[in-house]
């Protein structure tokens, strides 16, 4: 039915404001309680056993912890396994309990404890467990941007073709035909209808992050000290995402490994931030209020331009933290502070970034 819009008068109605999230926390013990539930009962239509974790804030067609990201704690017993589906979201996933066995994109993916793994946009994927303990994972996927904007996708793919669809073809395409017309001196061009449906393409394939691969190297940061003006982590990178520094175009995975008593400063960004507590602990400051977190635990620690700080405890930690960095740098909206009593508001991706003091650290090594 055909519908006519609202018209909103500036001089009248109130600017927009943000509603800012609080942080939340699920323990682990709830985790805990969670799996229990979920590995009690039976298999959903797609074979799979999920809870989604959804923020009280988040509005229903959403269902995100963040207002871009989507969680789901999701658990098959030995010997099940979901059936292939395909969907355009695109995800990060970590293995936090027994062994599984994904299949993405024509790839056979074996994953443990502490291993992440990406799912692309569209590619076919199916979960087995083919151990003799409850495979658990943690899957994030941007579903709950999609769903708010009503443009999720989901199907049963077809078999064995890339991503569940068509295979690319090779030759000639159709905009070598309609080169760009230039326009002006400053860059401005002309695009046929030929270029809009046939965008150049970077090719995105599942990616697995080995726990015992990546392990190794953390000492490089567990050995940074207070007084580091960075964060001592790394980035899970996907080079199909290029300078948007993601594991995904939507978010970015990073495993930080700050050693005992780490402090970091207190800053703000457009990005929310979700933690996965997964060793030591700790306590963040979020909005001058100061959250307490150990082993297992979950939290949306950084709700999108919220002030936040964290420190470590005496044994160090381990975090895997999902940020929809990315997705921001892609719209230019990924406005950051790193110093948020007297530093500048800068734009990352479209202006030069902030610089650490790196090297004092790197020249004690």
């Amino acid at each position: 039915m055909l519908v006519s819009p609202h018209l909103l008068d500036s001089r009248v109605e109130p600017a927009f404001e943000r509603a800012t999230w609080s942080p939340l926390m699920m323990r682990a013990a709830e985790i805990e309680t969670a799996f229990e539930g979920l590995e009690a009962g039976l298999q959903d239509a797609d074979g799979r056993r999920e809870l989604f974790v959804v923020h009280p804030q988040a509005v229903q067609a959403g269902r995100g912890i963040a207002p871009t990201t989507q969680l789901a704690l999701g658990v098959l017993l030995p010997g099940e396994s979901s059936n292939p589906r395909r969907d355009n979201s695109a995800g990060v996933a970590m293995c936090i309990g027994g062994t599984g066995s994904i299949t993405v994109a024509g790839r056979e993916l074996t994953v443990t404890k502490n291993d992440v793994w990406t799912k692309p946009s569209m590619a076919l994927e199916q979960f087995t467990n083919n151990g003799d303990v409850p495979f658990r994972y943690l899957r994030y996927s941007n579903a709950a941007l999609l769903q708010t904007l009503n443009d999720y996708y989901v199907d049963g793919g077809r078999e064995g073709k890339l991503n569940g669809g068509l295979e690319p073809e090779e030759g000639a395409r159709s905009k070598d035909l309609t080169p760009p017309i230039p326009l002006g001196a400053d860059g401005a061009q002309l695009l046929s209808y030929e270029h809009l449906i046939d965008p150049d393409y970077v090719e995105d394939n599942p990616l697995v992050f080995k726990w015992d691969e990546v392990k190794p190297h953390l000492s490089g940061v567990a050995d940074i000290k207070t007084g580091y003006t960075g964060r001592p982590l790394y980035l899970l990178y996907n080079p199909a995402t290029g300078r948007l520094n993601g594991t995904t175009a939507t978010f970015f995975a990073t495993i930080a490994s700050p050693g005992p008593t780490f402090g970091g400063g207190t800053h703000r960004h457009m990005s929310s931030a979700v933690n996965y507590h997964f060793e030591g602990s700790g306590k963040s400051v979020v909005e001058g209020e100061e959250v307490e977190w150990f082993a297992g635990d979950l939290m949306l620690s950084a709700p999108g331009w919220s002030a936040h700080q964290h420190t470590v405890g005496p044994e160090g930690a381990k975090i895997l933290t999902i940020q929809d960095h990315p997705f921001h740098i892609s719209n230019g909206s990924l406005v950051w502070q790193e110093d948020i009593e007297n530093g500048e508001i800068i734009t990352l991706g479209s202006q030069r970034g902030f610089q650490t003091n790196i090297q004092q650290f790197a020249s004690k090594k």
